[in-house]
């Protein structure tokens, strides 16, 4: 797989199970990301609560909600001597831990408002496995400067595994339709595109850098979260626009918290 893009290796095909009969509810996507020493599995707030993030209303027609994920992931083996995936897995990823409590981490400010959440995979994956993540720090590092047309890509799922040349997602293209650096309420980016509902939850990224990288193709940054165009406004559908969450705004506050929890937790208790 030699001239395949790395970031291809970072996206996976999601399948959701509903909690109770753990019937198939249908597919999405979803990436790998690492920050703070610890890996993400991160898509959209609506694939995993199974609910319209502005409505609340079940989005499936039975009205039955997700309990589970299975995630089809590339992965290296430990005795990999690359570092490019050369096996394929899929893993469980239960939805609610056993108070019935969500288990995936939501936006601290806007949460399930922001159509986007993450999840630790920590311990998920199979043993002697591991993804291929995109690293927060070197994202947050390039310095991106975004700008209304610039071309971006969607990376995800939109076929069925059936119907799919691989097992590697599809990129389809868009254009930032949207001032990206101004808001009103929320941080959000419109992009304009043909993309399907099977690519919720997919990266959102542009091409930047001159000469090539190290697999022979060009630089991808990362822009933020695909969140779909399953709107119910008659307006944003009519004008075929797909929301897209920054990076900065949406995603890192979301693992930022959550580190925060977790640091908080392993301090020892100071004695009274």
């Amino acid at each position: 797989m030699s001239n395949v893009n790395l970031h291809s290796f970072r996206v996976a095909r999601l399948e959701v199970f509903a909690r109770d009969t753990d019937a198939p509810l249908g597919e999405a996507t979803g990436f790998f990301c690492q920050y703070g020493g610890r890996t993400f599995l991160v898509t959209n707030w609506h694939v995993v609560s199974g609910r319209h993030f502005q409505t609340r209303q079940a989005l499936h027609r039975s009205r039955a909600l997700p309990g589970a994920l299975t995630v089809h992931a590339h992965v290296l083996r430990e005795r990999d001597t690359a570092a490019v995936p050369s096996a394929s897995t899929a893993f469980r990823l239960a939805l609610l831990g056993v108070d019935g409590r969500p288990r995936w981490h939501e936006h601290p400010l806007f949460g399930a408002d922001i159509d986007v959440i993450a999840l630790d995979i920590g311990g998920a994956l199979p043993l002697g496995t591991q993804v291929c993540p995109i690293s927060l720090e070197q994202e947050l590092a390039a310095e991106l400067e975004l700008a209304v047309m610039d071309q971006a890509f969607v990376t995800g799922f939109p076929l069925r595994a059936s119907t799919t040349p691989n097992s590697l997602p599809i990129y389809k293209s868009g254009t930032i339709a949207s001032e990206p650096a101004v808001f009103d309420s929320q941080p959000r980016i419109y992009i304009d595109g043909k993309t399907k509902t099977g690519m919720s939850g997919s990266p959102v990224m542009v091409k930047r850098g001159e000469g090539e990288s190290a697999m022979g193709l060009e630089h991808l940054r990362l822009v933020g979260v695909y969140s779909g165009r399953d709107r119910q406004e008659p307006s944003e559908f009519e004008a075929e626009l797909g929301i897209v969450w920054p990076l900065r705004e949406c995603l890192l506050p979301i693992l930022e918290t959550y580190l925060e929890e977790v640091s908080r937790a392993a301090r020892p208790a100071s004695g009274g």
